[in-house]
């Protein structure tokens, strides 16, 4: 059986999502790029800027000068990660392979042909569902691989669909230049073919595999099936992952370090309760900051054992935030990720060994926080330093705080 790929590609998302929220971007010349400095370099760019001469990749004061009225905004990688996903939720609507990307996604719709018939009339259901759910225009392409419906939505300039029938792959891919090939696009590869006079796929289709392997080496069968418009790779849904992941944006945009630990102490608690409910314990913390400038910084840290105590954590991901955060910049948002998840030795069962450097007191500390959390809601028991943000507006309605010696913490108890 034939197999119908759909890919399904929003142009320049980030600018597009950015343009459902501010309506004032539309139309314009608009660019993504870090804010941090006039040499960052552009990311994505709008068709309008794009007719103005600028193109990703060129410097911000480069690409003023070929656009003085372009628009340069931040990253931001939340919007896009809710955008991503609710692309997702739409193409699953229609079959359970889908392969996500930024902005695009790869739909399997082989086995759902008699369910929703033909890869265009999904297509033209999906781009319609696109349009009035999320406000974004999409492009489709259908084709037996991925390879072909990918360029197929990447030619078209208004949304559509452009379905590739089966057994013209090869007549179809034939006058696109050599650079929509996979493994084609760095400019080293790119500048070798310019070399060779390949300019466009059917010349490459055309020779043999030994010619090809004295330009390409062993890369040179791969390459002539895909000039041939054969692609044997499958649409991969994502994979589970054991990656315990909490994320945050703040209220407004702070520098100041007690509000911004506060903020990660919610997020070391989260995390630390998901890994205790699975009984599990992380080895590796990454911490990602999320600059107002659009700038990201990250910082990992190898744990020397597996834990999933809220005090180790934090005091992990505590040195890890003055080790990552230096710069003199606002900050909108923290990400905290626990990796390399693996079976503790048994510390959090009563009469277990308890693991190396952790106490009793911590363990018994912890079980008891959990058992007040779940009983009475998760603001019950909160740590000292998770106050520190709130107690200019609450510092009459909350009672007072005990120091815990034992603990090196400021604890309190509040009834639900």
């Amino acid at each position: 059986m034939d197999r119908q790929i759909l890919h399904i590609a929003v142009p320049a998302f980030p600018i597009a999502l950015a343009r459902v929220i501010h309506s004032n971007l539309r139309g314009r010349p608009v660019a993504v790029a870090p804010l941090n400095s006039e040499r960052a370099l552009l990311q994505c760019i709008s068709a309008e800027a794009a007719a103005e001469g600028v193109h990703a990749g060129t410097p911000i004061y480069l690409a003023r000068k070929s656009c003085p009225s372009l628009i340069v905004i931040a990253p931001d990688p939340h919007l896009t990660a809710k955008g991503t996903l609710a692309l997702m939720e739409l193409s699953g609507e229609f079959t359970p392979i889908v392969e996500p990307g930024a902005g695009r996604a790869f739909l399997d719709l082989t086995a759902s042909r008699r369910l929703f018939g033909p890869a265009r009339d999904v297509a033209a259901r999906l781009e319609r569902a696109i349009a009035s759910q999320l406000g974004l225009e999409a492009m489709a392409g259908a084709g037996v691989n991925k390879l072909v419906s990918r360029v197929a939505a990447d030619v078209m300039q208004e949304p559509g669909v452009y379905d590739v029938f089966h057994g013209a792959e090869r007549s179809f891919l034939a006058p696109f230049p050599v650079s929509v090939l996979p493994g084609v696009g760095e400019s080293r590869q790119t500048l070798l073919f310019r070399d060779l006079n390949l300019q466009r796929v059917e010349q490459v289709a055309a020779l043999s595999l030994p010619q090809l392997r004295l330009a390409v080496g062993p890369f040179a069968p791969l390459l002539h099936d895909r000039a041939c418009g054969i692609d044997r790779s499958p649409v991969q849904p994502p994979r589970m992952s054991t990656e315990i992941v909490e994320e945050g944006l703040l209220d407004q945009e702070e520098n100041d370090d007690a509000v911004l630990l506060s903020e990660l102490l919610r997020l070391v608690e989260g995390c630390g309760v998901r890994l205790r409910r699975l009984k599990k314990g992380a080895r590796k913390v990454t911490l990602s900051v999320m600059y107002a400038d659009g700038v990201s910084e990250q910082g990992k840290k190898i744990l020397p054992v597996a834990t999933s105590l809220d005090l180790q954590l934090l005091a992990a991901v505590e040195g890890l935030f003055f080790a990552t955060c230096k710069r003199r910049q606002r900050v909108k948002g923290l990400r905290l990720s626990c990796d390399q998840v693996a079976e503790e030795a048994g510390q959090m069962d009563l009469f277990a060994p308890v693991a190396a450097g952790v106490s009793r007191k911590e363990v018994d500390l912890q079980e008891t926080l959990d058992l007040l959390r779940e009983k009475h809601g998760r603001s019950a028991v909160r740590w000292g330093k998770g106050l520190v943000a709130h107690r200019e507006v609450t510092l009459a309605s909350e009672p007072p705080t005990a120091w815990d010696p034992e603990q090196n913490r400021y604890m309190t108890v509040t009834k639900n």
